[in-house]
């Protein structure tokens, strides 16, 4: 019987219940499951530890977020020296492909500099921006601006908020009003597919954003398919993709939401679909498909 370790992180501050779904959801697969915090990640007399014993105690490791941000990069080094192939989501997979740069050619046209002079000068070149951190989430401090709105004070405070450091100025897409598409996938399969329609400026469902049901049609499924396999391919078996059309907004590796979504639209859990495909996976690791 296989055993999966679940690294989560105070449960009261979690955006959504993916922790509780995912346990119940391998147990009922016949799966062992253990559930610790992020922070019992340590070395003992030059031994890594998890979870108060040894990382060979665990056929399958799955950090549900990134824990809390102190000590985080500690973290990532402690677990990097396991195979990738022990992790749904490799650590070193997980903190490369966080930030909204890894597939530029599928986006909007997008600028980012820790220049707020650079920003305003994108900001008032014509047209709708965007303006986002590179490794937000949950459409915290995205502000909108239309042509001639930005004002370099509004780019320096966004810049304060998020330690001062770099801003992607992305080219809003005026498409996005109808809805933008986010789909689930697991092990390089296709989960399940829900629109997140904004009722302000965000499509997020935490800044307001209504849920409803959707595909994807056949040509947003023939980019979107090769990129779910890419994404396992780089280490990261559970993720989402957000798009709209033909164009990429950007690719959820931390811990996303919208399995609570989809039951809730379709009455169909969903998540028993994520351990299998991530089962499925791990034996063709293991050669034991």
């Amino acid at each position: 019987m296989p055993h999966l370790l679940l690294l989560v992180g105070d449960l009261a501050k979690a955006h959504n219940d993916n922790h509780a779904r995912l346990e119940r959801a391998f147990a009922d697969a016949g799966w062992t499951v253990t559930r610790a915090d992020h922070e019992s990640v340590e070395v003992r007399a030059n031994r890594l530890w998890i979870a108060n014993g040894t990382p060979e105690a665990f056929d399958l490791i799955w950090l549900v977020g990134f824990g809390r941000a102190a000590g985080f990069f500690d973290r990532v080094q402690l677990l990097d020296q396991l195979p990738a192939h022990r992790f749904v989501n490799a650590p070193g997979a997980m903190t490369s492909l966080h930030g909204k740069h890894r597939w530029l050619e599928r986006m909007p046209e997008t600028h980012t500099s820790s220049s707020a002079a650079y920003l305003l000068e994108v900001l008032s070149s014509g047209g709708e921006w965007v303006l986002k951190p590179p490794a937000g989430s949950y459409g915290r401090d995205v502000e909108r601006f239309a042509a001639g709105e930005a004002t370099l004070d509004a780019v320096r405070a966004l810049k304060r908020r998020n330690g001062d450091g770099y801003l992607i100025a992305q080219r809003y897409l005026p498409e996005i009003k109808h809805g933008e598409k986010r789909t689930l996938v697991a092990a390089g399969e296709l989960i399940g597919t829900y629109l997140r329609r904004p009722t302000s400026t965000l499509a997020n469902l935490s800044a307001g954003g209504v849920a409803e049901r959707a595909t994807l049609d056949p040509e947003e499924r023939a980019w979107v398919e090769p990129l779910a396999r890419e994404l396992c391919d780089l280490g990261i078996r559970f993720g989402a993709i957000d798009s709209v059309g033909e164009a990429l907004i950007e690719v959820n590796v931390a811990n996303p939401g919208g399995l609570a979504t989809l039951e809730a639209l379709t009455g169909v859990n969903l998540t028993p679909s994520v351990a299998r495909a991530i089962g499925r996976w791990h034996a063709g690791q293991n050669g034991t498909a």
